[in-house]
């Protein structure tokens, strides 16, 4: 039986513009692209006017048994008017 190995855990919180958020997702999908990265979505679409800046949140854990990513994007701003209604 192998010995569970703890990589540890990781928090990053960035506020980036526009240019700064096109940037960091396209390292994203090169990563996605290089088999690294796995991306969720469930069967829905949020269409949001958001004002700058773009709050993203990085939490890592991970150990030789189990990693989990969480990145989360906080945007302000309003709900559209052309939004379907949740079903």
């Amino acid at each position: 039986m192998s010995e569970k190995i703890d990589y540890g855990k990781f928090e990053k919180e960035m506020e980036l513009n526009k240019e700064e958020l096109k940037g960091f997702l396209k390292k994203m999908l090169e990563k996605v692209d290089n088999g690294r990265i796995v991306c969720q979505f469930k069967e829905r679409e949020i269409y949001v006017d958001f004002v700058e800046p773009v709050k993203i949140v990085v939490n890592y854990s991970g150990s030789s048994e189990k990693e989990d990513l969480i990145v989360t994007f906080k945007f302000k701003g309003k709900v559209l008017p052309d939004v379907p209604p949740f079903q």
